[in-house]
């Protein structure tokens, strides 16, 4: 029974080392590094922890509270690299980390020009990587995104534990898929989040899911995302240049959101992207599809602001549908749509029934 004078009892301490080291990783790296003053326990717990949580903004509490946002990022940021730079430091050099997460921010009312901040965000991952981490994940600064995009150095992907890779607002220059082909054997989950791809190819023979969203792409020439392994297929309003889809065979699951700008997307690359996702079994569409013989589901979202469907649809219509192994088609779209009818006559005209098309608003 628990009485006032009984003595306190630290239980936590005595968990074993890899529950203490999962309790750090729900907290900041300057709070995970804080506990070595908890007790004798704890001192020594953040120099091996497996989670490496690493984001500038945590230093912005260290910041006078009345400067504005540049003026506090000047101060953080620099404060922020000294700090990473003084942990990897003295981190067990035999510990291994299973994941690097990095929030990093680049302008220039930082202390060092762009190109130095560059080099400590790489050669930190470089670091994570030579500890034999499994999962990469790098946010750039929405602010300052387009300004100072922080520029990912391909050159320190060589890691056969790399298996997962996250980024956003990064930009990734020509050569950088390629050498995650070459670098990173074991890799098999890639998401890229509103970054910028220069390069005119996307290939992995090892990748099992891709995730691409608003991402931008070089106008100067077609990008072809060549995934033969790929089964989950995630690709969202590509900007600005042209995605051609190759070597999709194996994609079981796919979720597409082309660009809404008639320039950058017509009936043409609709029929080249639902002609190399034939062989998918469901299928989030934006726009209606076409020959996808094995197709049990498809999902429609109409865009209430689309310029281009009524043609689209007129395009294809020309074109036979081929789809026998259909069995629900769902279109998500606002009331009173103008297009739903001639989706549903359609459907219908290609041996549907109306049983088969569900509405929902």
């Amino acid at each position: 029974m628990f009485t006032r004078d009984a003595p306190s009892t630290d239980m936590i301490s005595g968990l074993p080392e890899g529950v203490l080291h999962r309790i750090m990783s729900f907290l900041s790296l300057r709070e995970a590094v804080q506990t070595c003053v908890l007790s004798r326990r704890w001192r020594n717990l953040w120099l091996s922890m497996p989670l490496i949580n690493a984001d500038y903004k945590q230093f912005f509490e260290m910041t006078d509270t009345k400067a504005g946002y540049d003026e506090a990022l000047a101060v953080a940021v620099p404060m922020f690299k000294r700090f990473v730079n003084r942990l990897l430091e003295l981190r067990d050099p035999v510990a291994s980390i299973d994941k690097f997460c990095l929030w990093y921010s680049i302008s220039d009312d930082n202390e060092d020009d762009t190109e130095s901040q560059d080099a400590a965000a790489n050669r930190w991952i470089s670091q994570a990587l030579q500890k034999k981490a499994r999962v990469v994940q790098v946010y750039g600064d929405l602010v300052f995104a387009d300004l100072y995009p922080l520029v990912i150095d391909h050159s320190v992907f060589t890691s056969s534990y790399l298996t997962k890779i996250l980024f956003s607002n990064v930009l990734l220059e020509d050569g950088f898929f390629k050498q995650l082909e070459s670098g990173c054997p074991a890799l098999e989950d890639l998401s890229l989040d509103d970054c910028v791809i220069s390069g005119d190819e996307i290939s992995s023979q090892t990748l099992k899911v891709l995730t691409i969203k608003d991402t931008k792409f070089s106008m100067e020439h077609k990008t072809s995302i060549s995934t033969p392994s790929v089964t989950s297929l995630t690709l969202w309003r590509p900007a600005h240049g042209i995605v051609v889809l190759k070597d999709m065979a194996s994609v079981v699951t796919a979720s597409v959101k082309p660009s809404e700008f008639i320039d950058e997307f017509d009936a043409r690359g609709l029929r080249q992207y639902l002609w190399a996702l034939s062989g998918v079994k469901n299928l989030e569409f934006y726009y209606l599809g076409e020959n996808t013989p094995r197709l049990e589901k498809l999902t429609l979202k109409l865009h209430p602001f689309r310029y281009q469907q009524p043609r689209i649809i007129g395009e294809l219509t020309e074109r036979s549908f081929t789809c026998g192994h259909l069995k629900i088609v769902e279109v998500i779209c606002s009331e009173n749509d103008p297009l739903i009818n001639h989706l549903v006559d359609f459907f219908v005209s290609s041996g549907m029934t109306t049983a088969q098309i569900h509405i929902k608003h």
